[in-house]
């Protein structure tokens, strides 16, 4: 296995580089736009760690939903309750996936209800490319980004011609999935239409340990059925102004089977109903100003019911806007702006209608003193009425280019953010605090990435991050017995984050891609309340991860393949009791014809190719090797 491991060690590039012939050590970076677009940088430039997942590394990717792309990414750890379709939340730098802001073209999808978002409720196929970085960013987005922040931007509609992709799959445990993309140009509307069918019975083999040994069993009452469907519309022919609108609408119902206890599943089902609409209006007032207004309302719905004692239903409803504005000279870049959110809770579950009002203003900017060193200030003012509390946020980051001839650059920052308490934990029935306050953190982390040209177009990052937790929010045991939430927590997490991507053009016929990143996650309890489970490590944060990738393309002819280990993982806050670390290796290949216009790809992924016995959640088991066959046609 380790030598298999030494071979396949992989992950498609995630640098897009294009190497000069005549200059070796010119390296010439995609442009990201860093931050939903409050700041323009590239990875190069920047001040924190930032990972780009492009379109083509999207595509490349085995599974479906949001979780299956981002579970090959440095420091990033996917935590499945079993499956494809299950609850998938995420940590990053040893944080809890409340600590992690997910948005989308710029806005929070994280629910106000439990600071959250389910990954596997966000199909992949809208999605144009995924920003993640490895920082807390307070004093950009103000509450929840406290360990890190991804932004999912949706595709990019710019052509004339009518142009349609349709694909079909079907594979193991009853997969069935048709997806049809449709954009065109329509009296200067550049239109695009999306629609996603997936559904599957999702009875997967795996093994239960019954006290002796292994059995093996299949899963039962885990079957679902995903729709998707979105429209976008981009209009720029006013002068210097464009307009984009983005409506997406899923309806998500699946069965959940609960904890395996070596008993009959439980027949509970959950429906999710989630509405997401996106208005914004960018207009360039003069060479160096900017203007941007954005809106978004979001309506979610979610049931869940096992029908004997439970029946909860839980409607989130948001109001987002915003206003910035960009002022950019030849070293100096300014964005200001102001935020606006209100946000409801109505569920069955809560004491009362929870609302919240949210007001935002900050300040960010690049500045560079001289081409060997940028700093980027940033602050930020959050008012927010439910609990009633004023947080002030602010970020100092620095980049360092220290050898002219050499793409090498020196990163820093150091920060403060912040997270406001969700609405379970304020307003559960009978055991809500409203005296919660929020949760606290302090950031700090270096590091360098370097380009270069050995053999092959490379590069090489490595980070540390710092992140001091306070006033927590956990849940605690009161005198009566019955558990409510506190703010008595602490934590400190050391993480240290290696990555390294290799790509090779032989005779344009042959390209290779290998990515290879490592990442090492110290996240220690300091909370006095219990000695027992004090300067112990944080449960399901695992210690180490190792991630590769290797892509293969030979003229119409492609492989992907995936490792990935994952350290054992503590499951009570003793470090009692753990996980077993697991090794999973993916894979999928592909062949593409073009024909009168028309391109053409079969495909076939193979999913735990080795058969890994193997969970990330105890209780949840997830699936042995399991099949996928597509068909993907565009015009």
């Amino acid at each position: 296995m380790i030598l298999l491991t030494v071979l396949i060690n992989c992950n498609e590039i995630r640098t897009q580089t294009v190497t000069s012939p005549k200059d070796t050590s010119q390296f010439i970076t995609e442009e990201i736009k860093v931050m939903s677009n409050k700041i323009i940088s590239d990875e190069f430039k920047t001040f924190s760690k930032i990972q780009l997942i492009s379109k083509s590394q999207i595509e490349n990717s085995n599974g479906e939903r949001l979780s299956n792309i981002l579970n090959s990414s440095n420091g990033v750890f996917i935590k499945s309750y079993g499956g494809n379709s299950s609850l998938s939340t995420i940590s990053i730098s040893g944080s809890g996936s409340e600590h992690t802001l997910i948005l989308l073209n710029g806005f929070k999808l994280n629910s106000d209800q439990n600071n959250q978002i389910d990954l596997s409720t966000i199909s992949k196929d809208n999605i144009h490319k995924i920003e993640i970085l490895n920082s807390g960013a307070g004093s950009i987005y103000g509450s929840q980004a406290m360990a890190g922040v991804i932004n999912i931007i949706t595709e990019q509609i710019a052509t004339d011609k009518l142009g349609v992709v349709l694909t079909g799959q079907t594979g193991s445990f009853g997969l069935k999935k048709l997806f049809t993309g449709i954009s065109k140009n329509i009296y200067g509307f550049e239109t695009g239409f999306g629609y996603t069918s997936e559904t599957s019975e999702n009875n997967f083999d795996y093994y239960f340990y019954n006290g002796l040994g292994n059995d093996l069993k299949q899963r039962d009452n885990s079957g679902y059925d995903f729709k998707n469907y979105s429209i976008s519309l981009n209009y720029s022919q006013f002068k210097n102004t464009t307009v984009n609108i983005y409506s997406n609408l899923s309806l998500n119902s699946r069965s959940i089977p609960g904890i395996e206890t070596g008993s009959d599943p439980s027949n509970a089902e959950q429906t999710d109903k989630n509405w997401n609409n996106i208005i914004s209006v960018k207009s360039e007032l003069s060479d160096n100003i900017d203007l941007k207004a954005q809106l978004n309302f979001q309506n979610n719905l979610s049931n869940y019911s096992d029908f004997i004692l439970t029946d909860s239903y839980y409607k989130n409803i948001s109001l987002s806007g915003s206003v910035l504005g960009e002022y950019s000279a030849n070293r100096l870049k300014v964005t200001g702006g102001y935020d606006y959110s209100y946000s409801k809770l109505i569920s069955n579950e809560v004491s009362e209608d929870a609302v919240r009002n949210q007001y935002g203003v900050y300040l960010l900017s690049e500045i560079e003193i001289s081409s060997k060193l940028s700093i980027f200030p940033s602050v930020r003012a959050d008012f927010i009425s439910d609990p009633s509390n004023t947080a002030v946020t602010g970020k100092l980051g620095m980049n360092i280019k220290p050898f002219s001839n050499q793409e090498f650059y020196i990163k820093a920052a150091s920060g403060n953010n912040f997270s406001s308490p969700a609405f379970n934990s304020l307003y559960w029935k009978d055991l809500g605090n409203r005296n919660l306050k929020p949760e606290r953190s302090v950031n700090i982390d270096a590091g360098f990435i370097y380009g270069f040209n050995l053999f092959s177009e490379n590069k090489l990052e490595l980070t540390y991050n710092f992140i001091n937790y306070n006033n927590k929010i956990i849940w605690t045991p009161g005198n009566n017995g019955l558990w409510t939430p506190v703010n008595n927590a602490a934590s400190v997490s050391n993480v240290f984050l290696a990555e390294m991507s290799m790509r090779k053009e032989l005779n344009r016929t042959l390209i290779l891609d290998l990515n290879i990143n490592y990442s090492y996650t110290s996240a220690i309890n300091i909370s006095n309340d219990n000695p027992e489970y004090f300067e112990k490590q944080l449960i399901y944060i695992p210690v180490n991860m190792l991630k590769s990738s290797l892509t293969v393309n030979y003229k119409k002819t492609g492989l992907n393949v995936f490792y990935s280990f994952t350290d054992k993982r503590f499951t009570d806050s003793y470090n009692n009791n753990s996980l077993p670390g697991y090794e999973v290796i993916d894979g999928n290949i592909f062949f593409t014809i073009n024909l009168i216009g028309v391109k053409s790809t079969l495909r076939m992924d193979v999913n735990n190719i080795f058969n890994e016995n193997y969970q990330t959640v105890s209780g949840y088991p997830m699936p042995l090797r399991n099949f996928k066959f597509s068909v993907n046609i565009e015009y």
